[in-house]
């Protein structure tokens, strides 16, 4: 049995998610069916979402290779379905001069090239394919939550350009009204020049349907129960109503992971819970109240950061961490604090009434960046996971990427340094809540200061 961090309803995959884009999004195109019986492939893969859709079609539509997805819930059940969409830099927890200590300048720039490239690659993939992303905003902004805030993002504005060539601005609090918005936790702010916003369910049900017109195949509501390695070399995935038997093994899993099915990715994730709601659309009047001005997504300067962005319908999308149980007593608690923290932050909408509330498991690691590669001990697994909440950009392009290196057009070596290979176990990982919880400490008292 897979063990798990949180209560049990974070897993029920048999429940679709209560998101706003769910009761939008169109539903799948294709006929998308269960695993209900024997069947092989060449490459299956575990994970239903950007990673392992989009190494599905890369695989079936620049390789030739026969895939097959295994998904527990509906496709775009996980975070690549349920997330604020915001598609920008970067995928690290890492700060820009720990990056370069750690890495050295010239793979810090791969890396940050690499995350580029897939901001564009997003969109490309979407024209190529004709999924509808609805597409909004240009680049990304950071707001300093506090007027000390703001010398910080500005420094960290001029590294992006200085080191990357980054595109970015530095505002202060009257020029960021004049094109973004006001509020009482608005001090000015930085925009990076590169990034947009997506409908994040749309583009992973259009990823789903373009595998499968190319041939590979997709399984929702597959739950893989158990792994092996058989005697001839390959691999038999169990589900609860089926098996399939691969040559080679894509774990896609994410925040999801299931510890328990691969020993050697066990305790390498720390699933952390972020929370999302939205509110009814807005008249221009309550706009104009709060100054709001832009579909360009949003963070601001917290630890505990909180982002936001205006949906094409004119609702407030807002996020944030939270939570250590996950338990339905927890989400409701959530509910409430996060619609009353919007009402603090823009208090012309205080008394604007909230249609959707959800939440899900962003990936973090010891890594503080993307894991991607093979295992070492076992060189037909491969894996992709740890995208620290900016996976729209980054998982896609890791999914071909993956794709390119099972099918030998890459080698491990076109890995940028930041994102190849596994992410170190945590130290006795039945504690990671108790570390968590010392983080989260750690971050209300810093923001508390600042």
């Amino acid at each position: 049995m897979p063990r798990r961090l949180y209560h049990n309803s974070v897993y029920d995959a048999s429940r679709p998610v209560p998101s706003y884009w769910e009761s939008e999004a169109p539903p799948c195109g294709e006929p998308h069916r269960p695993l209900a019986r024997d069947a092989h492939c060449e490459v299956a893969i575990v994970g239903g979402g950007y990673t392992g859709l989009s190494a599905a079609l890369h695989l079936a539509r620049d390789h030739g290779i026969e895939a097959r997805v295994l998904e527990a819930g509906d496709v775009g059940w996980g975070a690549s379905g349920r997330n604020g969409g915001f598609c920008g830099l970067a995928a690290t927890k890492l700060s820009i001069a720990a990056l370069i200590d750690r890495f050295g300048l010239d793979e810090a720039k791969r890396f940050f090239a690499s995350q580029r490239e897939g901001i564009d690659f997003v969109a490309a993939l979407a024209e190529e394919e004709g999924i509808e992303i609805e597409r909004a905003g240009s680049g990304n902004y950071e707001v300093a939550h506090a007027p000390r805030a703001l010398a910080g993002l500005a420094e960290h504005a001029e590294t992006h350009q200085r080191n990357f060539g980054v595109p970015v601005r530095t505002l202060s609090r009257a020029a960021f009204a004049e094109e973004a918005h006001d509020g009482v936790e608005q001090f000015g702010g930085i925009h990076l020049g590169v990034g947009f916003a997506i409908n994040p369910l749309r583009f992973c049900r259009g990823l789903a349907d373009a595998a499968a017109r190319h041939g590979a195949v997709v399984h929702p509501h597959s739950k893989v129960e158990q792994v092996e390695r058989m005697e001839n070399g390959r691999y038999r995935l169990t589900t609860n109503d089926g098996s399939l038997v691969a040559d080679r093994l894509v774990l896609a899993m994410n925040g999801f992971h299931s510890e328990g099915l691969r020993p050697a990715l066990d305790g390498r994730v720390m699933p952390v819970l972020s929370n999302i709601l939205t509110t009814r659309p807005l008249s221009e009047d309550e706009l104009a109240a709060q100054g709001w001005k832009t579909q360009t997504p949003i963070c601001n300067s917290r630890n505990l950061l909180f982002y936001y962005r205006m949906l094409p319908d004119r609702r407030l999308l807002i996020g944030a961490r939270g939570d250590l149980t996950g338990s339905p007593e927890s989400s409701e608690r959530m509910r409430v604090w996060l619609q009353r923290r919007a009402g603090e932050i823009f208090p012309a909408w205080k008394e604007v009434e909230a249609t959707h509330f959800w939440r899900g498991l962003v990936c973090m690691s010891r890594k503080f960046s993307p894991s991607i590669g093979r295992l070492d001990e076992d060189p037909n697994i491969w894996f992709g996971y740890g995208y620290h909440a900016n996976g729209v950009n980054t998982a896609p392009w890791a999914g071909r990427l993956l794709a390119r290196l099972i099918a030998g057009r890459a080698s491990l070596q076109d890995v940028p340094a930041v994102l190849a290979g596994q992410a170190p176990r945590f130290p006795l990982p039945a504690f990671r809540p108790l570390y968590l919880s010392a983080a989260f400490l750690w971050y209300r008292l810093a923001d508390a200061w600042t």
